[in-house]
């Protein structure tokens, strides 16, 4: 929060030697509400003197072109009670053992669109892990939540929004964590309830872990 009693918007390290992927991953997240680059480097190295000077983003977004145990190795070492947020796009993701030692994180293929893409980055920073939901035909991989109830799929909008609801955000915090305007926020909670069926908000944060949406451990499930 701010003097003014406004939330900050999330502050985010960017790293990759690419500067073809770099500007496309630049222009996504300076084009959205709530999320603001405070760093641009190269490399792991980079990331973790960047962190031992002082910067404290809210979280780390990497790409395949960097190892994702030596970029989470390397920032835990240089900056040990920071507490690790991390995005990585493409690759096979985060490893399970590194993912559990951070205090969010979340993976992505590049067939991720931009609104998921930048999704993603705001559940991650707001301290929600995304996880995988495996798929017959060629294993786990990480898309748009999987919500659909009586032939209605929530959109990717509506499915932010019921995973905050789900963590018990009333709506000003999830206009705050998402960037929109409370009467937006209102708009989804109603559309969704709809959709779902669901009486209320307990109600349909309960759709939300039966379905397996969301985890009992706070963690997201995606599907492709």
């Amino acid at each position: 929060m701010d003097e003014t009693g406004n939330r900050l918007p999330a502050g985010i390290l960017l790293l990759d030697n690419h500067w073809i992927t770099k500007s496309a991953l630049r222009n996504a997240l300076m084009a959205a509400d709530g999320l603001e680059i405070v760093g641009e480097v190269a490399d792991p190295d980079e990331a973790a003197a960047v962190l031992a000077s002082g910067l404290a983003p809210d979280i780390v977004v990497f790409t395949e072109a960097n190892d994702p145990t030596i970029v989470l190795n390397r920032i835990a070492e240089g900056s040990p009670a920071w507490p690790v947020r991390a995005v990585m796009i493409g690759g096979t993701g985060i490893p399970a053992a590194l993912a559990l030692r951070c205090a969010s994180a979340g993976s992505l293929p590049w067939t991720t669109s931009e609104q998921e893409f930048v999704s993603a980055v705001r559940l991650v920073a707001a301290g929600h892990s995304i996880s995988s939901r495996p798929r017959d035909d060629d294993g786990p991989q990480v898309g748009r939540p999987e919500a659909v109830h009586n032939g209605f799929a929530l959109t990717t909008r509506e499915c932010d929004v019921l995973l905050l609801l789900a963590k018990g955000y009333t709506n000003a915090e999830i206009s705050a964590g998402l960037g929109l305007g409370e009467s937006t926020v209102k708009s989804h909670v109603q559309n969704l309830l709809n959709k779902l069926g669901a009486r209320n908000r307990v109600s349909a944060a309960i759709y939300a872990y039966e379905t397996g949406l969301m985890r009992p451990d706070g963690a997201v499930r995606f599907s492709a």
